[in-house]
C-alpha cells in the first residue's frame, strides 16, 4: 500500500512538473517576442511578387482599398502594401507590424507563401485546404510579435482564390476592425480617459450610459439638446444628443434621421455667417444606411456628407437612432468631423468608437 502510495505522489508530482514547465516555456516564448507595432487600418499583405503584379492585385485593390463610407474625397478602407515571404521575414521590424493578410494559390506548391501557409497551418489543415473547397480562410495570432493577427486566404487556382477573396471580405474586414479596436480605444480615451460631467450629463437628459472622452467639451445645451465637441487648431469632432418618444417604425426611416439632424443643424450649429447653418447634402452625393443591434438595442446609422448653407464649411457625418425599449424612446446621436485639408477617415472611426459604448441600464451589453 505504502508503495502504491509513494508511486502514485512520485507520478503526480511528475506530471506537475511537466505542466508547469510546459506553461513556463510557452510564457517564456510570449516573453521573448516584442510587442506588434503599426497604426490602426494598416495591413501588410503577404503575397508572391508575381500575384502582386497580377490581376490579382486588383482584386485585393477592389476590397481593401474601396472607398471608406463617406468622405468628402475618397479614402480606402484600409492602407495595404505588398510584401512577399522572404521581405517579411528578412528584417525583424517587418515582423513586428501588427496587422497581415496571407494570400496563396495552393496549387503552386513551389510558392514562397504557399510554403509559409503550410507550415504555418500544419500538414493536416494544408491537407483539407487542398481537398476541401469551402475551407478558404484561417486566422493566427502572435506569429512573430505580440497583439499580431495574420488571416490566411488561399484556394486551389487563381480565380477560385479570387473568389475566396470576394466571399471571404466582410468578415475579414470585421476582424481587422475588431483587432483595431483595442488601439483605437487607446487613441480615443487616452491619458485623460473619461469626461464623467459630460458622461453623466447623457445619462441624466437621455437615459443612456456612454463614455465621452476627457478631452471633450460642453457646446450647448439646451432641453432635450446636448453638443459635446473636441477642438484643436485644425480638427473638430462632434456628438450631439437628442430624444424622442417612439411612436413606429418610420421613424427609423433614412429620410427621418436626416430631418432630425436638419432640425437641429439649422438651430444651433451655425459659423461667423450669421445667415449660416448646416445642412445634409443628399442631392449630389451619396448617403447610406445600415441596420444593426448594438449592446441590444436596435440601432439604425445614416453616413453622409454634412454642408454649411451660405458658408464653405463641411465634411462627413454618421446619425445614428437607438431604442430604449424599456422606455418607449429613440435617443438621437449625430457625430460629424470638420478637418479641412486633413484625411477624415480616422477621425470619424474615433467618433464611432464613442458611440459605440452607449448602452441602456438595465439591458445586457453584447
Amino acid at each position: 500500500m505504502n508503495n502504491f502510495i509513494s508511486r502514485y505522489t512520485f507520478f503526480f508530482f511528475v506530471s506537475i512538473v511537466v505542466t508547469l514547465s510546459c506553461k513556463n516555456e510557452m510564457t517564456q516564448k510570449m516573453v521573448n517576442k516584442p510587442t506588434a507595432m503599426g497604426r490602426i487600418n494598416a495591413v501588410v499583405i503577404i503575397a508572391d511578387k508575381s500575384m502582386s503584379e497580377s490581376s490579382m492585385a486588383d482584386t485585393v485593390s477592389y476590397y481593401f482599398e474601396s472607398a471608406y463610407p463617406v468622405l468628402t474625397a475618397e479614402e480606402p478602407i484600409f492602407d495595404i502594401r505588398y510584401m512577399t515571404p522572404q521581405q517579411v521575414e528578412g528584417k525583424p521590424y517587418s515582423k513586428e507590424l501588427r496587422t497581415y493578410v496571407l494570400i496563396a494559390d495552393i496549387s503552386d506548391t513551389s510558392s514562397n507563401t504557399t510554403r509559409m501557409l503550410r507550415k504555418d497551418m500544419g500538414e493536416e489543415k494544408f491537407k483539407r485546404a487542398l481537398n476541401d473547397p469551402a475551407f478558404t480562410t484561417s486566422v493566427g495570432t502572435d506569429k512573430w510579435a505580440r497583439g499580431q493577427l495574420i488571416i490566411y486566404v488561399f484556394a486551389n487556382g487563381l480565380d477560385k482564390l479570387a473568389a475566396a477573396i470576394s466571399k471571404n471580405f466582410a468578415t475579414i474586414s470585421k476582424r481587422i476592425n475588431q483587432h483595431d479596436f483595442k488601439n483605437l480605444s487607446a487613441t480615443v480615451f487616452g491619458i485623460q480617459d473619461v469626461n464623467p460631467e459630460l458622461s453623466k450629463m447623457v445619462m441624466d437628459s437621455f437615459g443612456m450610459n456612454i463614455k465621452i472622452p476627457g478631452l471633450y467639451k460642453k457646446a450647448i445645451q439646451k432641453p432635450n439638446f446636448l453638443w459635446v465637441r473636441m477642438d484643436n487648431k485644425e480638427i473638430n469632432q462632434s456628438l450631439v444628443f437628442r430624444k424622442f418618444k417612439y411612436l413606429n417604425k418610420d421613424q427609423f426611416k433614412m429620410d427621418n434621421i436626416i430631418k432630425m439632424r436638419n432640425e437641429y443643424g439649422r438651430q444651433f450649429i451655425r459659423t461667423s455667417s450669421d445667415s449660416s447653418y448646416m445642412s445634409t447634402n443628399v442631392i449630389d452625393l451619396p448617403t447610406y444606411e445600415y441596420t444593426y443591434i448594438q449592446n441590444n438595442a436596435y440601432t439604425k446609422e445614416v453616413r453622409g456628407i454634412w454642408e454649411t448653407v451660405n458658408d464653405f464649411m463641411g465634411g462627413p457625418f454618421v446619425s445614428y437612432l437607438l431604442l430604449n425599449e424599456a422606455k418607449g424612446e429613440i435617443v438621437f446621436i449625430d457625430s460629424f468631423v470638420f478637418a479641412p485639408g486633413k484625411e477624415k477617415r480616422d477621425f470619424v472611426q474615433q467618433l464611432d468608437c464613442i458611440v459605440k459604448t452607449a448602452s441602456f441600464p438595465g439591458v445586457v451589453k453584447k
